[in-house]
């Protein structure tokens, strides 16, 4: 077999990668000399491939128009394969990345008080597996003994339970709207969404049945006895994007009793919840919640999936608050619709 010397493999030059100019524009850089085409995808762009360009040194580039303060994504491909940016350490599932364009933003962490993000684990006779949660408790909780309303927030197939604060930044924006005095401080509970495998389309019945299932008899019980949180339905909301607002629809509205208020981001119907939807509806009147919140971007893949969802709630006598937006399937939107959901929660007198 041949071997290469060390002194003919190419060393790497040095280069920066995300790189954001003082104006907002991203640019992606990724070194690889015998690459044939070098493409990146991008959250902001609603993930079209975008051509990058070599220099005669084999260092690919691509730079953006100027954007406006947020957090995005994106993602490389080399010669049709995915590959990392392996200059940028701010990454999620393997292949995506992140970059920071600064600004005055809710997700921009401030001077004022913070609170803590803690890290569970617990044993799960459902799964058979030892699960994981993270839990937010807001500034002043660990100083007192109060208990606190509490909201169950939920993440996408495509997520875990870190998502919701690595990408949704859901402590620094829950910070910042306690700092402003637009909400309430609650604790925020962010299971994890997938048992019994993370690919959702694949029995999602048994899937649906196995969350809610673990959801009562280990997670919430386990929430219940390490943090000072309400057991009464007034204060407790459950939420959730995507494959969450699901999970919300299947473990939540199913149980009204349970729970006073929902939030459904980026969500709809699918065959296998429809029915359980349904069925819930007498109950639902019997118990509306305030809010139910739904919110849904033009643009995005699963709007008649969500219009299907209005449809039964109209046919069911529920009212919901509804709000529409030329958005996509992106974690821009969903932080956007958190910051819009949480101050409605948990009314005080």
């Amino acid at each position: 077999m041949a071997t290469i010397s060390p002194s003919r493999i190419p060393e790497i030059p040095d280069y920066l990668s995300p790189e954001v100019d003082a104006n907002g524009r991203v640019t992606i850089r990724y070194y690889h000399p015998a690459a044939r085409a070098v493409w990146c995808k991008t959250d902001w762009n609603d993930w079209e491939p975008m051509a990058m360009l070599p220099d005669a040194g084999g260092l690919w580039s691509w730079t953006s128009e100027p954007l406006p303060p947020d957090l995005y994504e994106y993602s490389l491909q080399v010669d049709g394969a995915l590959v990392v940016d392996y200059k940028n350490a701010a990454t999620k599932n393997r292949f995506s990345s992140f970059v920071h364009v600064p600004g005055p933003r809710l997700l921009e962490p401030n001077d004022s008080a913070h609170g803590t993000v803690h890290i569970h684990w617990y044993q799960s006779t459902v799964t058979g597996t030892v699960r994981r949660m993270h839990v937010y408790t807001p500034p002043g909780y660990n100083s007192g003994a109060a208990h606190y309303p509490v909201l169950y927030l939920l993440h996408g197939a495509g997520d875990d339970d870190e998502s919701w604060v690595r990408t949704g930044r859901v402590n620094f924006i829950m910070d910042n709207l306690l700092a402003q005095d637009r909400a309430r401080p609650m604790v925020i509970v962010m299971p994890d969404g997938h048992v019994l495998g993370s690919n959702w389309k694949e029995h999602r019945g048994t899937k649906l049945r196995a969350f809610a299932d673990d959801f009562y008899s280990h997670l919430m019980p386990e929430v219940e006895r390490l943090y000072r949180v309400s057991a009464d339905a007034n204060g407790r909301a459950m939420a959730g994007l995507s494959m969450g607002g699901g999970q919300t629809i299947s473990t939540g509205m199913t149980r009204p009793e349970m729970f006073g208020a929902f939030g459904l981001f980026s969500s709809g119907l699918w065959p296998e919840i429809t029915p359980l939807l349904e069925e819930a509806l007498p109950a639902l009147r019997q118990n509306p919640p305030a809010p139910l919140w739904i919110g849904i971007g033009r643009r995005d893949f699963l709007f008649e999936h969500c219009a299907l969802l209005r449809r039964t709630f109209d046919s069911g006598g529920i009212p919901y608050t509804y709000h529409e937006d030329d958005t996509a399937h992106s974690w821009r939107t969903w932080r956007d619709y958190f910051e819009r959901f949480a101050p409605l929660l948990f009314p005080g007198p």
